[in-house]
């Protein structure tokens, strides 16, 4: 590998950043501990400019070097509503809470590149760090761009990378195309009547309703999607209105994620989704409605944008050190820079061995730290060559 020397001579203090990050993990929009440590260390770097509370949470720091285009590096800050089982002296101090998908290293990784850029300033032009608040229900970047980040600056493109679990550390994927899967999420209530459950004729079951439905909506891709495309329907909570072993319930709620990667199915779904609902519903005796929420599109990375960034993972991590994984149908609101402006979202390799993302035992990888920091670095030098 290839990386900037001087990346790795603070190895060790990022280690110390990322530690304490992951000690301390917030949730979106709580990001209050995190914004303010990332601040701090963006002024004891030197920036030329700061801004904070953009998109409520979110943190900007401005590097300025002669005239220029400006290039954004992004990294998402907030954790998730896990209990930390990592088995490691730096697990989660907040009960119920931990960083299971990466992001106190995305933010330690950009730190990095901030505190070399600062120092070296070879570039020409202007670099804006975006610490994003929210990411976990991709409403952080909209929030962000509300604010008119970008155009303030004239940011013309963006980066960001996220840790993979089963791809080696020292390997990056850089996929050009549609790269992640668009996230809608919703929620079905159904409505029956509620009943002794020794006398089920006497009310109008919602369980045995939403039984049906759970199963009718699978028919979405089984049935009613080209079987070349990739779509996810997964109900993912059941709740009843009761919790005795001997009630019907009156009222029963779904909820669930919607994915795919080719936007033509943006409005079909909802539409097929309703049509089971309402056929189940009417066949059972009992009423439903859905609330259906469109939260982010699909993550498109432009084709030139990842030649320049292949080639200079390549130049840091050899040929084979990268490689173009299939699309992932999670889903990522970075997708909403894309929309805005040119870039590229990258992976880097958590190791084959790592526990996958929003599992409770994830950590992210020290040893990638270097590696993202330098990747970061050198986009940098690329896009703003002096």
């Amino acid at each position: 590998m290839n990386l900037v020397p001087e990346v790795v001579q603070i190895h060790d203090e990022m280690i110390g950043w990322r530690h304490d990050f992951h000690r301390n993990p917030e949730l979106c929009f709580r990001e209050i501990r995190t914004a303010a440590k990332v601040a701090e260390l963006l002024r004891s770097f030197g920036m030329d400019e700061m801004r904070e509370g953009v998109g409520s949470t979110g943190v900007v720091g401005v590097l300025k070097n002669d005239d220029g285009p400006a290039i954004g590096l992004r990294a998402d800050m907030d954790a998730l509503a896990l209990s930390d089982q990592g088995q490691h002296n730096h697990r989660s101090t907040s009960e119920g809470i931990a960083h299971a998908c990466g992001h106190d290293g995305h933010v330690t990784m950009l730190l990095g590149a901030a505190k070399y850029l600062s120092s070296s300033r070879r570039f020409r032009g202007t670099v804006v760090f975006v610490f994003q608040p929210a990411e976990e229900i991709t409403s952080g970047a909209q929030a962000m761009l509300e604010q008119g980040f970008l155009e303030h600056y004239g940011v013309q493109s963006i980066y960001g990378v996220h840790s993979l679990p089963g791809l080696a550390v020292g390997r990056m994927s850089i996929t050009p195309g549609t790269a992640l899967a668009a996230v809608d999420n919703f929620k079905i209530t159904v409505a029956g009547r509620s009943g002794h459950a020794s006398a089920p004729h006497l009310a109008r079951d919602p369980i045995v309703a939403a039984g049906s439905m759970i199963s009718g909506l699978q028919t979405i891709v089984s049935r009613t999607v080209d079987p070349i495309d990739s779509v996810v329907v997964s109900v993912t909570g059941l709740q009843s209105s009761s919790n005795l072993h001997n009630v019907i319930p009156e009222t029963v709620r779904l909820m669930g994620t919607v994915r795919y990667l080719n936007a033509a199915y943006r409005d079909p779904v909802p539409v097929e989704m309703k049509a089971i609902i309402d056929g189940v519903a009417a066949a059972h005796g009992v009423t439903a409605s859905i609330e259906y929420e469109r939260k982010c599109p699909p993550l498109v990375n432009p084709s030139s944008e990842c030649e320049l960034a292949t080639g200079v993972a390549r130049a840091l991590l050899g040929d084979d050190g990268v490689v173009q994984l299939p699309p992932i149908m999670g889903g990522e609101d970075f997708a909403y820079f894309l929309q805005r402006i040119p870039g590229v979202f990258a992976f880097i390799g958590n190791g084959e061995d790592s526990a996958s993302l929003h599992n409770a035992g994830f950590d992210f990888n020290d040893q990638a730290l270097p590696i993202g920091v330098s990747y970061f670095i050198r986009m940098v030098e690329a896009v703003l060559a002096p």
